[in-house]
């Protein structure tokens, strides 16, 4: 009798435990994390192209035509280096012409000062003589006329015009030299042996590769949200996937008419110079950002009709949904302005799995704050 009682018991006991561990098997496994603070910035990506720095195109300051190419493509430049020369023969005349004008110039003025020296002479002489009574009126009266005529002329204003014409021929020669404005490389060169360089038509292009910049432009949504001088991520997707390091340099205070936006520029390291002028690139600005906000990873909101659900762990173990109310979101967090208080326990993983009332098993691998 005693062990009929005994096998009874037993056989109970293993039902039991057979019954929890099927029970156990039924419950979904799901990761949960406590509600914390975070600081989260939202991020946009903007395009634009990339450029040199220091840009400058090359306009020649006369018309000629191109008899010597210094430079190519690619060569590296010091700024006032010779770029190309430009046929000067007209310019060399208008300055042999020029001088000339000045030699003559110079020449009557020489003649002309012998001239006043006998005329201021010859008229101290005769006012002697008309003193003593020995020269007529009108003898006084031409010497003085002769004197005065002389003195009359400007053989200096003769001059002056005769070096500023000089001045200007020569400037007209050495324009014919184009120098290099800036120390840098040569990104475009426009014209061909033989060409006539105009003022009108850029001849070269110079620009910097080792101090870059991209011109990107913002919505006027979003750029009171960017800051001068915040370090940004560029990328150049034709030179790496890898982000470049960047800072915004300017950002425009008046609206592009055309764009309907503001310009942002952004000032970026080019090592090994591999980012050429003309790419296109991408930055990633912050537009708006919290400090210390109520989030919850972007994983834990669940969308539902009508608005988003957290859930939750009841003490027996099963998931309650909480309706909650979101604002800002990054890659990883999302902040919560209403539903949940800070330190409750959500569920981050599995939540995509359950409803209301499912029974759960909570398995380590969230993260504890």
């Amino acid at each position: 009798m005693l062990l009929c009682v005994v096998l009874v018991m037993s056989m109970t006991v293993t039902g039991c435990k057979k019954d929890e561990e099927k029970e156990e098997d039924t419950k979904l496994s799901v990761e949960v994390e406590k509600v914390g603070r975070q600081d989260i910035s939202v991020t946009q990506i903007y395009t634009g192209e990339v450029r040199g720095e220091n840009e400058v195109m090359v306009m020649p300051k006369v018309a000629a035509r191109v008899i010597s190419l210094n430079v190519k493509a690619g060569d590296r430049v010091q700024q006032g280096q010779t770029l190309m020369v430009l046929d000067s023969s007209d310019f060399t005349a208008a300055v042999r012409q020029a001088q000339a004008a000045l030699d003559t110039a110079q020449v009557g003025k020489r003649a002309n000062d012998i001239q006043v020296e006998s005329a201021r002479r010859a008229y101290e002489r005769v006012k002697k003589l008309h003193s003593a009574g020995a020269a007529s009126d009108l003898e006084l009266e031409t010497a003085k006329a002769t004197y005065d005529s002389l003195t009359a002329g400007s053989p200096e204003a003769a001059i002056a015009q005769a070096e500023v014409a000089l001045s200007i021929a020569r400037e007209g020669l050495d324009k014919c030299v184009i120098r290099s404005p800036i120390s840098g490389v040569v990104g475009n060169l426009n014209v061909s042996l033989g060409d006539t360089a105009s003022p009108q038509s850029p001849v070269a292009m110079i620009t910097t590769l080792d101090r870059m910049e991209l011109a990107a432009m913002v919505p006027e949504t979003d750029v009171p949200y960017v800051k001068q001088g915040a370090s940004v991520k560029v990328w150049v997707r034709a030179v790496s996937d890898d982000p470049l390091e960047g800072r915004v340099k300017s950002i425009a205070t008046v609206a592009d008419p055309v764009k309907r936006g503001f310009e942002v520029k952004i000032a970026l390291s080019n090592p090994g110079e591999r980012v050429k002028s003309g790419m296109f690139g991408e930055v990633a600005l912050d537009t708006v950002s919290k400090e210390n906000v109520l989030a919850v990873p972007v994983s834990a909101v669940v969308p539902r009709t009508g608005g988003n659900v957290v859930f939750t762990v009841d003490k027996n173990r099963r998931a309650r949904s909480i309706e909650v109310k979101t604002g800002i979101k990054d890659n990883e967090f999302i902040e919560i302005t209403s539903g949940l208080k800070e330190g409750q326990r959500i569920i981050t993983k599995g939540n995509t799995l359950v409803s209301e009332g499912t029974r759960v098993r909570v398995i380590p691998g969230g993260k504890k704050k």
